[in-house]
């Protein structure tokens, strides 16, 4: 996960203006995988779309807590500091059932089942971050949440704050006299 974030927060501040899509589509294999010569591997198995989903909420959450913190720390202005998110759910059909049938009845659906309903469609989920509104996302049936602004330092936070700026400057201040007769 830190290897996402750190990419998406070098990502955002490399392009102003850019938009980001994080997503949980599943990876698609064209079989042209396997290399002469070389044995055969295990291939790890990748989570579905569906459990990645509050993986990538998560993501997506931390990626715009930590952009407004370092627009704040570099001073910029507070309205480029925040990122806009679009949120896009949608089901791709499930092309690992041999019928190409689609039956929608329930309760045949589950006779076919043995335990449990076959699964016919797999859900995944689009996260778009970006600094400017856009409103072309919404039109194709994205919602929109709109950026929060960072919240207010505790007290504690701002007392601490400012000891440690109290100490840096006597600090400061000591290092800069000369004594007298030298």
């Amino acid at each position: 996960m830190k290897a996402c974030i750190s990419f998406c927060l070098r990502y955002l501040s490399e392009n102003e203006g850019a938009t980001l899509m994080l997503h949980t589509l599943p990876a698609h294999s064209n079989g042209n995988d396997d290399v002469a010569g070389e044995p055969k591997r295990k291939k790890a198995k990748l989570a579905s779309p569906t459990a990645n989903i509050s993986r990538l909420v998560s993501v997506a959450e931390v990626v715009k807590r930590e952009f407004s913190a370092s627009r704040q720390a570099e001073s910029k202005l507070p309205s480029g500091a925040l990122l806009h998110q679009y949120n896009y759910i949608g089901c791709l059909p499930d092309s690992t059932n041999g019928s190409s049938k689609v039956n929608d009845d329930p309760v045949l659906l589950a006779l076919e089942g043995k335990n449990h309903l076959k699964r016919i469609s797999t859900a995944y989920m689009k996260i778009y971050l970006t600094t400017e509104p856009r409103p072309d996302l919404e039109a194709l049936g994205c919602t929109y949440q709109e950026p929060l602004l960072p919240p207010k330092k505790s007290r504690s936070a701002r007392a601490r704050a400012k000891k440690r700026a109290a100490k840096a400057e006597v600090k400061e201040n000591s290092s800069k006299i000369v004594p007298e007769g030298g």
